[in-house]
């Protein structure tokens, strides 16, 4: 590409290619070298773009996934994703919120675990196992969802009347005041939000890709319930 150039740097490389002498083969290996090495780079920039191509891809989905307003209803593929990436980032904050309970717990003898120490292990696992298998469309992973689900609005109706209870009662003052507890509007909140969810991946659209028939639906809740029920009565009895 002579025009990129000065003319005098073109007639000086002019007169360097021509004092090397090189022969017609030695040219034609030379042109055979830089075409591999354009071929080369060539792919690397496609390579690159390709993957930033996916990236930009991903974002414009996951934005449109979550954007609220949508111009039809939201396929069965749409939810699930929509649950799996919200739960994803609940188990990491989560993660991230109990990170140093974990930390002693585990650097603490295991045997001085309790039930409520066990019971908030399981349900720190329960969160990603759930999750995972659901995105891939596993019927335990339904049922460990809908499971986790059901345990967090059942709690989060315990948690509730415990608020109301700690809040009118003047037996615990100095309790109240040296841990604080969150409005109880929040465990309404979360009623709300567990709820929903269940309420979602219970539609029968939903529960057709993972095979769950409305027995199975309807004895996950009530067991999950019952289970429960005499967990908490057991726990604060």
């Amino acid at each position: 590409h002579p025009d990129d150039y000065q003319p005098d740097a073109v007639e000086t490389a002019k007169a360097i290619f021509a004092a090397r002498q090189l022969s017609e083969q030695d040219i034609e290996i030379a042109k055979r070298e830089l075409a591999s090495k354009q071929q080369e780079k060539e792919k690397h920039n496609q390579k690159k773009k390709d993957i930033e191509n996916k990236v930009k891809n991903m974002g414009a989905s996951i934005i449109e996934t979550f954007h609220p307003i949508q111009n039809s209803s939201p396929t069965v593929d749409k939810i699930i994703l929509i649950i799996s990436l919200v739960f994803s980032g609940l188990f990491l904050y989560q993660l991230y919120e109990d990170f140093g309970l974990l930390i002693f717990m585990f650097t603490e003898s295991t045997k001085s675990w309790d039930f409520s120490m066990l019971l908030f292990l399981f349900n720190l696992l329960l969160i990603p196992t759930a999750t995972v298998l659901f995105y891939l469309r596993k019927k335990i992973g339904w049922i460990l969802l809908a499971i986790f689900l059901t345990y967090s609005g059942i709690s989060s109706i315990a948690f509730f009347f415990l608020s109301l209870y700690r809040s009118s009662s003047s037996s615990f003052p100095v309790l109240n005041h040296i841990f604080q507890q969150p409005p109880a509007s929040t465990y309404i909140l979360s009623l709300v939000f567990f709820g929903g969810a269940l309420w979602t991946i219970c539609k029968e659209n939903i529960r057709e890709i993972y095979s769950i028939s409305k027995e199975n639906m309807l004895a996950t809740i009530v067991i999950t319930i019952v289970i429960n029920v005499l967990a908490t009565y057991w726990l604060f009895m």
